[in-house]
């Protein structure tokens, strides 16, 4: 690749990759994505796609707020993207269960429910009469009627072909080596070329923490794998996406359901292992004994991007100007694409953010002493 200069170059093409060069892009702000293996391929790939607002949320407050306002772009997402790219994004809106199977789950549900007026209470015999598969382990739920799923691949895809359609820039299988600034630029090296950039964006997931450490601040990052496998029954089973304590269902417009996922801290491995879909297996189908009999779709694992306090890692660095991060979003990547986009576009372009949104979201919770390096190599 010959030296060029970019406004923005974003480092990873996951779907919170391209959904910052997605908006950047849609503004008139001129980005490229660097993936270093194909766009999409990873966490992307790997999850559910739920919608969760109210499953990731026990409280109102501001993170939830963003949550809700994170998925409600997913609607008018869903048909732009369509109209600019042909791709359906799988966009559901059939709702949510968050299923209770036991007295102090069952507790917490009642809590969620005085928080949230607008969520919809229903018994185990309630829920029964609305899905006959639930045997009586479950003891009530709450009916998100605003929570829903996309297909993660197919919203990377289209966010990445969105950019591409307003001029955004993508390269490929071309891995950021180092990233130094100098003179008020970033000079950044790659596998194969280098190029200079005025703002640099780390979307990187997992990886994201030889970022954070190479720049002066505490590595914040907390990989965490994730088992999942599907199966695709021969008759309908369920419409709604069903959450519970120790995994999840998720109905797919092709008569799939996804079902997950186990949650191993501090493993980076790509394996998916015999124990964990054994576990998984058992937890499922001691609900829905029935789902034993239906036909094995396939099985996956992925590294979720998880962070030391749970809150995403979005915004700049505390003291290089122009380095940003839009990281740290564990199982809520999905959920969180657009609102992420859209709030390191705004702050690239110098728009008013929410003070509680950015101090939230601060890399500088993680400063550590000793100052900043103003180069990483790996």
């Amino acid at each position: 690749m010959m030296d060029k200069h970019i406004d923005t170059l974003v480092i990873g093409g996951g779907i919170i990759g391209h959904s910052v060069s997605y908006y950047l892009s849609e503004s008139g702000l001129s980005s490229l994505v660097v993936e270093k293996n194909t766009s999409g391929n990873r966490a992307t790939k790997a999850a559910a796609g739920m919608l969760g607002v109210h499953t990731e949320n026990k409280e109102a407050g501001a993170f939830h707020q963003f949550c809700e306002n994170s998925r409600n772009l997913y609607k008018k997402l869903s048909t732009d993207l369509y109209a600019q790219t042909e791709i359906d994004i799988g966009f559901s809106q059939c709702g949510m269960l968050e299923i209770a199977t036991d007295p102090r789950h069952h507790d917490d549900l009642l809590a969620k429910r005085d928080l949230f007026p607008d969520l919809m209470y229903l018994s185990g015999h309630q829920l029964r009469e609305r899905i006959p598969a639930v045997t009586k382990k479950a003891s009530g739920a709450l009916f998100m009627k605003e929570d829903g799923h996309v297909e993660p691949a197919q919203a990377c895809e289209a966010f990445k072909r969105g950019a591409l359609a307003y001029g955004g820039g993508l390269l490929e299988n071309n891995g950021v080596v180092s990233v130094e600034k100098s003179k008020g630029a970033f000079k950044v090296h790659l596998e194969n070329g280098s190029l200079t950039a005025e703002k640099v964006v780390v979307a990187s997931g997992a990886e994201s923490g030889r970022w954070f450490t190479g720049t002066g601040l505490s590595n914040p990052m907390v990989p965490t794998k994730g088992e999942c496998f599907s199966i695709k029954p021969d008759r309908h089973f369920v419409n709604e996406t069903l959450f519970f304590r120790n995994f999840y269902l998720v109905p797919k417009l092709d008569g799939r359901l996804v079902i997950g996922a186990t949650t191993i801290p501090e493993d980076r491995s790509t394996a998916t292992t015999a124990g964990g879909l054994s576990k998984l297996m058992n937890d499922v189908f001691s609900i829905f004994p029935d789902l034993q009999e239906e036909a094995f779709h396939g099985c996956w694992s992925g590294v979720r991007p998880g962070s030391v306090d749970g809150r995403p890692i979005i915004g700049e660095h505390p003291e290089i100007e122009g380095l940003y991060f839009a990281t740290g979003h564990y199982r809520n990547g999905i959920l969180l694409a657009p609102a992420t986009g859209q709030i390191i576009k705004d702050m690239i372009a110098g728009k008013t953010v929410p003070n509680v949104l950015k101090e939230m979201f601060s890399p500088e919770r993680f400063q550590r002493e000793g100052g900043s390096r103003y180069e990483y190599s790996r």
